[in-house]
């Protein structure tokens, strides 16, 4: 798992306890990545941090 210098520091953590959130992450675009990454900019608390994680292993965007 080769994590991005760029990503937020809570985003990097949550998702390297879950693969399966990187695996979907690693499949999307390039824009749908940034808007992923400027949700997590935006998150104001750890719970939030895990929901937009979640989000992301069960979703198809």
């Amino acid at each position: 798992m080769d994590i991005n210098n760029n990503l937020p520091i809570g985003f990097a953590m949550g998702m390297a306890m879950r693969t399966d959130a990187w695996d979907a992450y690693s499949k999307l675009t390039e824009a749908e990545k940034e808007q992923i990454i400027n949700e997590c900019r935006d998150a104001k608390s750890k719970a939030e941090m895990d929901r937009i994680i979640s989000r992301l292993s069960g979703s198809i965007f």
